[in-house]
């Protein structure tokens, strides 16, 4: 596997912890191993033109990201609407202990 470091390189890079995330996309792109799964911060920091769509390979790597993507947002707009009741149903009982 060719990644363009050589392997004193590969274990520095594997030791260590603030791995720049454009690094750690070329490793996942010649394993091939999508790392946004594990750190979907990773897709702030690289745009997502790097995400290149032009293999059926490439489209599956998308088609998951977006469905894993899309169940990231539910379950965060449900944990949000939950607050949401939660903090509703604190400032009624508020609101009825003031009068």
């Amino acid at each position: 596997m060719k990644v363009g470091y050589d392997r004193t390189m590969y274990y520095k890079h594997i030791k260590d912890k603030e791995l720049p995330f454009r690094i750690l996309k070329q490793y996942g792109d010649k394993i091939p191993y999508d790392f946004s799964k594990d750190f979907p911060e990773m897709l702030e920091e690289i745009p997502a033109s790097q995400f290149e769509i032009n293999t059926f390979e490439g489209m599956q790597k998308d088609r998951d990201f977006w469905r894993d993507e899309y169940g990231r947002v539910l379950k965060e707009n449900k944990t949000l609407r939950e607050e949401s009741e939660n903090l509703k149903a604190e400032i009624k009982s508020l609101s009825s202990k003031r009068k």
